[in-house]
């Protein structure tokens, strides 16, 4: 972990502001910069940032933190990395507590630095080397320009044994946990890719941490080679072409999935630059885990009907699990992404922006290729698609792609509905029955309501005051919200104004309270973020939040507030108390600092001395009860 003072100097050194506008457009509103949240789809914006006190809060989605946080959940980093990469840009120098965490740190940086020497030879390699004329060949029939080439940093591997290793001239602990080579049986270090193209594979920052290598015509060798494990590469938690897709992805919160590195190069020069891939391996949970970072909705642009049965699960259970849509593209039978983009890039981007449920696809798939014709035909094809239907885990999903079964295959629904129960072997609950419940519910309703229309009016005097009551509620939520603005806003100034025992019992009071109890903001949010969480998001939403309400305002209006529930407990207490005349004097004294309070003749230097005296006689109170 990282030194919490070099933590804290990295934080007050960074510009919220500047970090944010580099993936959203921002515009001032008062003492708050305004934009559209990052996190989620919106047409009016609910992301706010406070650049005073360096944190960011949506009201739409409730993302919040601050531009530590904001790194995390933008670009996918732990917290040391986040850190890292700000300190980077301030330039701060950082300690680590754990001197291991921190020598981990340094050794896949020094990885990174060779690979990304690596990839500039191939890459140069392939731009002039004589030998690479086969590979820009092929690179061109593919419709891969010079743009592109250089856009993704593709490279060449030359067909010599160690040509890479006597030009790097690397130790074999550098040169086999790079993944660019391995030490034969002779103790000599030798390349691990020859006669290949090579896709150049970055991490979510941008840093190459490995290869995949397709490879020419004639040699040997599997079509596509990726290495093994390394420090800082495994295959089924990386995404080829994520860094050059974040941006487009965060934007519109959808990522494309393929199968290979020429289809996301195609989906780029189609004009859907948020396009990545699998590195040789089937989608999996980390990559989905990954990719709900940036997005909530994947479209998968490659064969889902050969994912199969074991990978439909997968993706039904990924929706519910990350809240994420899973959509197929549809594309043409036989055709990859990348020949597409060379043919029709319209009909490519036609086919995304119709992309159709997993489960719709392969239902789709199933009824278009089952005989509808006959008796038997239908009955089989029915039972295909209820294989497919169960493995969806929301029933309500379940039920509405029945009807679409039903209406191809001449099958009542309610048939359908007792074969798919037995399938998913689940009680035969379905729609009927909760139409049933429902109608049961309003009989008694109904019943209830012809019982009770006696006592209506009896009734009606207390719900006048229930409703007054809650609007009085409304009223202290927004003073006491107000409040709280203007005090993260000048917590300096707050300390001579106001006192947490001029709030309303609650959230906002303990939120109050720790404000001025700690130093920083950061501070008491820190301090509440665990104990008392309701508090702490009070804080960052008034942090968040623009107001025009100036200090003297917020006082007089606690004030008045406070007032009413003091003179409303001082006569609750009278009604029970075996002496209520000694109270009397008590309440005299706060009602007329009500009535200087409330009044319109009163000046607001009046106010203010009012409101001074009842802060004096609450505080009085307050130590007395102690």
């Amino acid at each position: 972990m990282i030194n919490e003072e070099d933590v804290l100097s990295v934080r007050n050194a960074t510009n919220i502001v500047a970090v944010v506008s580099q993936f959203v457009p921002l515009k001032r509103v008062g003492r708050r910069w305004v934009g559209l949240c990052p996190f989620h789809p919106e047409k009016s914006p609910s992301f706010s940032l406070n650049e005073e006190q360096g944190l960011f809060y949506c009201f739409g989605c409730q993302k919040k933190g601050d531009s530590i946080t904001f790194l995390r959940e933008l670009e996918g980093l732990d917290f040391v990395g986040a850190v890292e990469r700000l300190a980077a840009k301030a330039n701060l120098s950082l300690r680590y507590t754990d001197a291991d965490g921190g020598q981990t740190r340094k050794r896949r940086q020094h990885l990174s630095d060779i690979i990304d020497q690596a990839v500039e030879w191939y890459h140069q390699r392939l731009l002039g080397g004589a030998d690479a004329g086969p590979a820009r060949g092929y690179l061109r029939s593919r419709g891969i320009t010079g743009q592109e080439v250089r856009q993704f940093r593709l490279g060449w591997a030359p067909a010599g044994w160690d040509e890479l290793s006597l030009s790097m001239r690397l130790g074999d602990d550098d040169w086999r946990d790079s993944g660019l080579g391995l030490i034969n049986r002779r103790g000599r270090q030798q390349d691990f890719f020859r006669n290949r193209v090579l896709f150049p594979i970055f991490d979510p920052q941008g840093d190459p941490i490995g290869f995949g290598g397709r490879k020419m015509e004639g040699s040997d060798g599997p079509k596509y080679l990726n290495p093994g494990a390394t420090p800082i590469y495994d295959k089924s938690k990386v995404l080829y072409g994520l860094s050059a897709a974040k941006a487009e992805i965060v934007q519109v919160h959808e990522a494309i999935v393929c199968e290979g590195y020429t289809d996301v190069i195609g989906f780029f020069q189609a004009g859907m630059s948020r396009a990545v891939a699998t590195c040789g391996t089937a989608l999996t949970e980390d990559h989905v885990r990954l990719l709900t970072r940036f997005a909530k909705r994947l479209v998968l642009a490659f064969d889902a009907d050969s994912a199969g049965q074991a990978a439909a699960e997968r993706f039904h259970q990924w929706e519910q699990t990350y809240e994420l849509d899973v959509v197929v593209a549809n594309l043409p039978d036989g055709v990859d992404p990348a020949e597409l983009a060379r043919q029709d890039p319209a009909a490519l981007r036609t086919a995304v922006e119709h992309a159709v449920p997993f489960l719709g696809f392969r239902l789709a798939r199933i009824l278009a290729a089952g005989d509808l014709l006959r008796p038997e035909g239908r009955a089989r094809t029915a039972e295909r698609a209820l294989d497919a239907i169960a493995q969806h885990p929301n029933p309500l999903v379940r039920d509405q792609y029945l009807f679409e079964v039903s209406s191809h295959c001449r099958i009542e629904v309610d048939r359908l509905r007792q074969l798919l129960d037995r399938r998913s072997e689940r009680p035969p609950a379905g729609i009927e029955a909760e139409r049933g419940r429902s109608r049961a519910d309003g009989d008694r309703s109904y019943a209830n309501d012809a019982t009770s229309a006696g006592a209506s009016n009896r009734g009606r005097d207390r719900i006048a005051q229930i409703d007054l009551r809650d609007r009085r509620h409304g009223v202290l939520q927004q003073v006491d919200r107000d409040a709280l603005r203007v005090a993260v806003d000048a917590p300096d100034e707050s300390l001579a104004w106001l006192d947490p025992v001029l709030f309303s019992e609650g959230p906002h009071r303990r939120a109050f309270a720790a404000l001025v109890a700690w130093p920083s903001l950061v501070e008491a949010l820190a301090a509440t973020e665990d104990d008392d969480p309701e508090a702490a998001e009070l804080l960052r939403q008034a942090a968040a939040e623009q107001t025009d309400s100036t200090m003297e305002d917020v006082f007089l209006r606690l004030s008045q507030e406070a007032v009413r529930r003091v003179i409303a407990d001082l006569r609750q207490t009278a009604l029970g108390a075996e002496n209520p005349l000694a109270l009397s004097s008590r309440l005299a004294f706060v009602v007329g600092l009500q009535s200087t309070l409330m009044s319109d003749e009163s000046t607001s230097d009046t106010k203010l001395q009012a409101g001074t005296d009842l802060l004096a006689w609450l505080l009085d109170q307050d130590e007395a009860m102690r």
